[in-house]
């Protein structure tokens, strides 16, 4: 489902254009994860910078500025998602989304200029190396008690990244996908 289930724009649906479901890569955060996420995020979000690194339908970055957060940062490079991110964004007429055409690790390197509260790395096929690399380059824009929410196919043990300072708090598994929100110390 594309709803949107809780705080101020709650029950309004998230349109996807028709052939959405055809895209390469196209592997939105199934809704039994996401309500779990967000049962475990049970937090005043009023002050969180958000970012969602890998959007697709935007669902995860959408229902945290639903909620309050201050911002909600959406990256996008597929440009027919991204315009349908824009499309949602303006239909109803959420202040408190950005919304980039272009990838993480552009977004990183060039782009950045917030140091983030909560941040979605949701892109559960993407490549281990590519994994390491966003949590090791987003690290550097995370302060003490930042969370991060990794949705990957690997165990967190494959990371190998016990240099970055990070206690998971909760972890789940559903239909191969891992799930993980993470705490920086």
């Amino acid at each position: 489902m594309n709803f949107i289930y809780s705080g101020k724009y709650k029950r309004n649906k998230l349109n996807l254009k028709n052939n959405i479901n055809k895209l390469k890569n196209y592997k939105p955060t199934p809704i039994y994860i996401k309500k779990r996420l967000f049962n475990w995020l049970k937090i005043d979000l009023t002050n969180f910078i958000c970012l969602d690194a890998f959007s697709c339908s935007g669902l995860l970055g959408f229902e945290i500025a639903s909620k309050g957060c201050r911002l909600s940062i959406l990256l996008e490079k597929n440009k027919i998602l991204f315009l349908n991110l824009l499309k949602n964004k303006n239909r109803l007429n959420m202040k408190n989304i950005k919304i980039f055409n272009c990838n993480f690790f552009k977004y990183i390197k060039y782009y950045n200029r917030y140091y983030y509260d909560l941040v979605f790395i949701d892109s559960p096929y993407i490549k281990l190396n590519f994994l390491k690399k966003s949590l090791i380059l987003i690290s550097k824009y995370l302060k003490k008690g930042s969370l991060i929410y990794l949705e990957t196919i690997f165990n967190f043990n494959f990371l190998k990244i016990d240099f970055l300072n990070l206690k998971i708090l909760k972890n789940d598994f559903f239909n191969k996908i891992n799930f993980f929100l993470i705490k920086v110390l």
